[in-house]
Parts: C-alpha cells; structure tokens; sequence
C-alpha cells in the first residue's frame, strides 16, 4: 500500500472518531492564530526575489533528505506522543508571547523584544506536530530537520533590512581587495543622489563606477549557504561545536561567492557592456547555484540512499 493510501485509509477509519475531529480542530485554531505569519511570510518571499530563492531552496533541499531516507508511515492522522508534544509547546509559546505582550504592566523593551519573536517558535512547532501527526512518529528526523531550519529561516529574515548595509560594505571591500590583488585601481566610496534618496555604494575600478546594489550585498546567496548549513547540523544531530564550525562555513562559502561573482562581473563588464544585463544574471546564477552545490557536498548533504533514524 502506497503512503497516499495508507494515509487515506486511515482517514476512513477515523473520520467517524470525535477525538480525530478535535485534533483537527486545535490544529485550525493554531494555524487561525498563526495567520498572519504566514501572510507576512508570503508577501516577503513575493516582494524580494532573494527570500523567495532562498525558501525555494529549502523546500528542495528537505526533499532530497525525504528521497534519500527510507521512511515509513506509522499510524498516521493520529496525534502521537512526539505531535502532542509539539502541539502543546506551540500553544504554551502564543500564551506565554500573549501574557508578555498585553498581560503584564510594563514589560522591559528586551523582554516586550524577545516575548514578540515567541510566534516564530510555536508556528514551527505548529508545522512540526502537523507533520507527525499525518505521517506518523518515523518521520521525526524529517521534521525537526525541516521546521528547525524553518524557523532560522524566519528568524534571519526579520533583520534582513539591518543587514543590507554591512553586508554591501563589506562584499565592496572584499571584492575591492580582490581587484587591488589583481592590478586595479580601486576606490570604494558613498554617493547621496539627492537627500531624499538613500546613499548608494559606489566601487571606482579603473575609472569605471559600478553601484553595489542591494542585490550585490550577497544576502541571498548567504542566506541559503547558512540554511543548508543549519539544515544538515540539525539533521546529521551535531554536538555544539561541531554546529557552529558547520554554520561558519557555510557563512564563508556564501561570502566567497558572493565576492568571486562580484569580480567576475566587474572583470567582464568592459568588454561585454552590449550584454551586461544577460551577463549579469548569468554570473549570478553559475555562482549561486555553485555554492550551494559545494555547500551540500562540503557539509555531507546526503547524496545516497541512507537508513531512516528516528529522531
């Protein structure tokens, strides 16, 4: 019997069960609270492209980990000892981010901070006991992996707009060291057009200006390495140290690349003016797509069939 069936049996069979139906209910009522998370998180993939990569990739990453485990349903549409866990965590995390947020007199601003983070927690929690319950306790792994990362995912994603401008700064520089290394003549400095509009970033190589955009702080690119990283400490189970020095690398290999596209771009750019737009994108994906390739293969991404090991 195939997953699907399985899955759809057992719906028959419990469809007339009160206890089934309640389950669902405090599954609805979650996610009704949860909503607008999940709105926020579909207009920022919908308004910046590099978010939207970076979840792209992720989904496909947990479905390479799905492929390559042999995983069996066990018991599904039931809420299991690991969902109810899960479910009941999810629930205590909106209380406790309810009490702090409209309970208590005057919370302190790093409690009222961190107490309004408390959502992006339980959401994940949310989706992780939704998954053990359709499919089962075997799928724990799975789901620890995918909602951990989930939840880094988002968490990240909220200090995006603080981030842009260090990150500019210092792709420019980085670049700009690896132009100065190779015989140009480099100069890094901030343009205001007008006092309405932001600063911009410019990089003077041989007397041409390139504008490092936002597009070129790397984000992106640096996002989804660090993801991938997160994605396989958590599911390789690493200890501490062994996580950190994972995440490290997969941060690295996302500046290395981000910088080795920039010096690829401003080398070809003189001679390929007609076409820089198209050799702009092209740069850009060969390089995104590279690091992520050699992020999973650095970090021992699964790339064979292995045992399914619950979590």
């Amino acid at each position: 019997m195939s997953k699907r069936q399985q899955i759809r049996a057992s719906f028959i069979a419990k469809r007339t069960q009160p206890e089934f139906w309640l389950n669902c209910g405090l599954f609805v009522c979650l996610g009704l609270a949860l909503l607008p998370i999940t709105i926020w998180i579909a207009n920022t993939a919908y308004e910046q492209s590099r978010i939207l990569h970076a979840l792209i990739v992720l989904v496909m990453a947990i479905f390479v980990l799905v492929f390559y485990n042999r995983i069996e349903i066990d018991d599904p549409l039931m809420l299991n000892k690991s969902a109810r866990k899960a479910l009941y965590a999810a629930y205590g995390l909106m209380l406790f981010s309810l009490i702090f947020q409209t309970l208590l007199p005057s919370p302190s601003v790093h409690l009222a901070q961190y107490s309004a983070l408390l959502p992006i927690p339980a959401y994940c929690l949310g989706l992780t006991s939704l998954v053990l319950f359709v499919f089962g306790e075997q799928t724990r792994r799975i789901a620890y992996t995918a909602t951990g990362t989930f939840c880094a995912f988002m968490l990240v994603s909220i200090f995006m707009g603080s981030l842009d401008w260090p990150l500019r700064s210092l792709a420019g520089k980085w670049s700009g060291a690896g132009l100065s290394a190779l015989g140009k003549t480099v100069e890094l400095g901030v343009h205001h057009p007008t006092a309405s509009e932001p600063p911009q970033l410019i990089m003077i190589v041989n007397d041409f200006p390139f504008h490092v955009a936002s597009e070129c702080n790397g984000f992106g690119v640096i996002l989804t390495c660090l993801l991938l990283s997160v994605l396989l400490a958590i599911y390789r189970k690493l200890n501490p140290l062994d996580a950190i020095l994972n995440i490290a690398a997969g941060i690295t290999l996302g500046f290395a690349f981000n910088t080795l596209r920039i010096l690829i771009i401003v080398l070809l750019a003189p001679s390929m003016m007609e076409h820089y737009h198209i050799m702009h994108e092209t740069v850009g994906g060969i390089t995104y797509w590279s690091s992520l390739i050699l992020t999973w293969i650095l970090l021992k991404g699964p790339i064979d069939s292995e045992p399914n090991r619950t979590a």
